[in-house]
């Protein structure tokens, strides 16, 4: 009874002394991974804005960062920079929106999924985009905004005069970080966007 288990052990042995983890296995992942920081990084937060549906997509809302004084420091380079990449995509989309009995079609190209790319003017968010900020030590209110010039004709019901769009404020600590935030349109119980955006750490359920 004693020679199965004996072989067994053998087996066993041999296994482990010449099995090694195979480039790009679930081992080496382990392996290369063990001494990474489980905490996020304090001076990197991404802001997330899930891809809406058609045409609020298109709907860019503005980032505006200030410090614990008040001082508006958001395109302060020696305080604030920002990267931004495409989470969600689809090219050659094509979309319809009947707009006072007037159809219009926008066709539009968006960069390869996943490529970081530097902001050219202002910082915003479209749907399916991320902001990459890199942000001094300190505390930071963080809000998004919309002004009427860039609702792209939004359709306001028949009660509503357009206005502008702002988020609530997030405040943020590098002392106390986050991976990430997400920014969502406001929409009524009806399930219709009313205009406005919510800045929260967790991820909408609905957009």
């Amino acid at each position: 009874m004693k020679k199965p288990f004996l072989f067994l052990f053998i087996l066993n042995t041999a296994f482990l002394s010449f099995s090694q983890a195979v480039r790009g296995s679930y081992y080496d992942f382990l392996n290369q991974t063990e001494s990474m920081p489980v905490k996020p990084n304090p001076s990197t937060l991404i802001i997330y804005r899930p891809e809406n549906k058609e045409p609020l997509n298109e709907i860019r809302c503005f980032l505006k960062i200030e410090d614990d004084k008040g001082n508006d420091v958001t395109y302060d380079s020696s305080i604030c920079t920002a990267t931004y990449e495409w989470v969600n995509w689809r090219s050659d989309l094509t979309y319809i929106t009947k707009i006072d009995a007037t159809y219009f079609t926008s066709i539009f190209q968006r960069p390869y999924q996943g490529t970081v790319k530097n902001y050219q003017h202002t910082y915003y968010l479209s749907g399916g985009m991320a902001t990459h900020l890199n942000l001094k030590k300190g505390k930071y209110k963080i809000t998004v905004f919309t002004k009427v010039k860039d609702q792209n004709m939004f359709i306001y019901s028949t009660k509503e005069k357009p206005f502008d769009w702002i988020s609530n404020t997030f405040e943020y600590d590098t002392e106390n970080p986050t991976n990430v935030i997400f920014v969502s349109p406001l929409f009524t119980n009806n399930g219709f966007y009313k205009g406005g955006w919510k800045i929260d750490y967790l991820a909408p359920k609905y957009w």
